[in-house]
């Protein structure tokens, strides 16, 4: 296998391990948000404008799953000596991370 086909092949998998890290990590903060707002009381329920807080807490979590997500993948190239097998302008984007 060439460093290219590698590359691509650690492209797809990281592209899926995001997708799923990102839908956990959405689910997880749109349940807990349903959950914190069912035990408002009703008035308190009614005041809070759910339409305006979901796009801010779909941020956060996007945010969340690049900053996991990119922690992950350093950790996986270290961990597995990966870097060595994979394009260089691959690894420009995930750099050593420093003790």
């Amino acid at each position: 296998m060439t460093k290219s086909e590698r590359t691509f092949l650690f492209n797809v998998i990281v592209g899926l391990f995001n997708i799923v890290i990102g839908l956990l990590i959405e689910g997880f903060l749109v349940l807990a948000g349903y959950i914190l707002l069912a035990d408002l009381t009703p008035e308190a329920r009614e005041s809070v404008p759910v339409n305006v807080l979901l796009p801010f807490v779909l941020l956060i979590g996007l945010i969340a799953a690049m900053s996991i997500s990119r922690s992950c993948v350093i950790w996986a190239l270290d961990k597995f000596n990966l870097r060595d097998k994979l394009d260089s302008n691959l690894l420009k984007r995930y750099p050593r991370k420093k003790l």
